[in-house]
């Protein structure tokens, strides 16, 4: 018989004497690849639990402000947030006026500790100095709360910039913006948003939100506003009304539906929403009226040269012409707020205003009368209150848009201020003429500076500002003569601003958006005469009508 075959490894086993090798069987080829394999999906889940940052989940936030030494010129605020919170939460120190600089309001004293479910502290809480504020070491809490106080008698009295004082103490209590008094956390988003109210010396108090809970009343469901009796406070102490109250009739000003509580808690939209308010308490008198399906509110905190009567009537007419052009109101309520005006710096105002959500500040010289009211302080009330149109409901949110927003709000105030019969035509050519030569056509910065860069330094020095508002007028009012050139129609900015409310409301405005607006409302291109005029250093054409 042949004998089998020996591979040379057998042969060579046989002969170092160990015992026979049986034949081996061919081996699987394929395991470097599963060994492979494996090793891949351990670090893939090594990652996914791990080295993947978690998606960031929504905190809930509750801000209370305490009332109890606003009399003082003082606020304290607990900032509580909950959920799933980052090692680190950054907050966003509350910048003063527009960030400026100098002067304006500046939080102080901050406390943190972690919290229990119920509320109570538990460790305390690191607190850093941050580039933007404060940062709170909160690695391992699922709550925790910062208390931080505010002193709005600080403003150093040297800074005589009426915009640095927005915030201050008034008479009896404190006027404070929003954007210059909460904190807010960077990176974080947030799902589910309270301010409660702790006014234990039942101060009256001007806030932009609807009261939802009255002490010891009900909380509102989602899409209901609780029983008036319990949620609203009513006309009388300057509250927005709750949903289903009857309307006033002409001139009449009905009683408060319920005395100023010692707690309160708002519910606002969203943290724009909180930033974007203005409240304030002390010794205030309201007044209010009805303007189509909106509550017209008058408050001052002091005594004027002219009836309170008769400025609401003037806010009034202001209201109902600027709703009868866009065809609705911004909100449910305005509230314009009448205050003294003690600054005479070198870059004084001699009427100052300010737009904050659905409130209006309008700061005046202590001895305005009914005539200096009407001719020059009117426009500065028309033109914020424009702002809840342009600049609120289409939303200013890029420096570079603000020729825009500012100037087309600018001419449309003497506009409207001309419709509702407020000012005569003639007046208001010669207020708009002057301006637009004094400010524009003659200043140094023609040719130096565009138009755009001027308007997007909202804090820069007088001349630059000056010549930004009115080189913004004269863009407005060159592009809407352009546009009616390239288009055969009259007045087309017109339509271009309604079409802006009616479709983007609620939205940025950018220079794109407004592009294809006035592409869609007239069918021109402007982007190339926008280039030369408002963000080149072209000199706009003198405008051929003013009105």
């Amino acid at each position: 018989m042949p004998r089998p075959r020996q591979t040379a490894l057998q042969r060579y086993v046989a002969r170092r004497g160990g015992a026979p090798a049986t034949p081996a069987r061919a081996g699987f080829r394929h395991w470097r690849w599963i060994r492979l394999g494996a090793l891949a999906a351990t670090l893939a889940l090594t990652w996914l639990t791990v080295g993947r940052s978690r998606e960031a989940t929504p905190v809930k936030l509750t801000y209370e402000l305490d009332l109890a030494e606003a009399a003082d010129g003082r606020l304290v605020i607990t900032l509580v947030c909950e959920g799933d919170l980052p090692d680190r939460l950054d907050l966003a120190l509350p910048p003063g006026v527009l960030g400026g600089p100098r002067g304006g309001v500046r939080a102080g004293d901050p406390v943190a500790h972690e919290l229990s479910p119920d509320g109570r502290q538990l460790r305390p809480l690191r607190v850093q100095v941050s580039p933007d504020g404060w940062c709170l070491e909160t690695r391992g809490s699922r709550r925790a709360g910062l208390v931080y106080s505010l002193d709005l008698r600080r403003t150093p009295g040297r800074e005589q910039d009426v915009r640095r004082h927005i915030s201050t103490p008034v008479a009896g209590g404190v006027r404070a913006a929003g954007f210059e008094i909460f904190l807010e956390p960077l990176g974080v988003p947030v799902a589910g948003l309270v301010l409660l109210v702790h006014n234990p010396a039942r101060l009256p108090l001007l806030v932009p939100w609807p009261a939802l809970v009255r002490e010891g009343g009900p909380v509102a469901t989602a899409g209901r506003v609780a029983d008036p009796g319990r949620a609203s406070l009513g006309f009388g102490q300057g509250f927005r009304p709750a949903a289903g109250l009857p309307v006033p009739a002409a001139g009449e000003v009905p009683a408060a539906v319920a005395p100023v509580p010692a707690n309160l808690v708002y519910r606002p939209r969203d943290l724009a929403d909180l930033n974007n308010a203005l409240l304030v308490c002390g010794d205030i008198r309201t007044l209010a009226a009805q303007a189509g399906d909106c509550v017209v509110q008058l408050a001052t905190d002091r005594q004027w040269l002219f009836a309170d009567e008769a400025a609401l009537d003037l806010v009034r007419r202001i209201a109902r012409t600027e709703m009868a052009f866009f065809g609705s109101a911004p909100s449910d309520q305005i509230t314009v707020l009448l205050s003294a005006n003690v600054f005479t710096g070198d870059e004084r105002f001699d009427v100052y205003g300010v737009h904050t959500g659905s409130s209006v500040l309008v700061m005046l010289d202590r001895e305005t009368t009914w005539g200096l009211l009407e001719d020059q302080a009117s426009s500065v009330i028309a033109h914020e209150m424009f702002h809840g149109w342009l600049g609120e409901a289409v939303r200013q949110t890029e420096p570079s848009m603000l020729w825009f927003t500012e100037g087309a709000t600018t001419w449309y105030a003497a506009r409207m201020l001309t419709a509702a019969g407020i000012w005569r035509p003639d007046h208001a050519r010669g207020v708009l003429g002057a301006r637009l030569d004094r400010d524009y056509a003659n200043n140094s910065l023609l040719g130096r500076l565009s138009v755009a860069d001027a308007a997007a330094e909202v804090m820069a020095g007088g001349e630059q500002v000056r010549y930004g508002y009115a080189g913004a007028v004269t863009a407005c009012v060159a592009l809407d003569e352009m546009l009616a050139r390239a288009s055969g129609r009259t007045r087309p900015l017109d339509d271009v601003l309604r079409r802006l409310y009616r479709e983007h409301r609620g939205q940025s405005l950018t220079r794109e958006r407004l592009e294809a607006v006035i592409e869609a409302s007239t069918g021109v291109r402007c982007g190339a005469w926008l280039d030369t005029y408002v963000y080149g250093k072209t000199a706009l054409p003198p405008p051929g009508s003013l009105l």
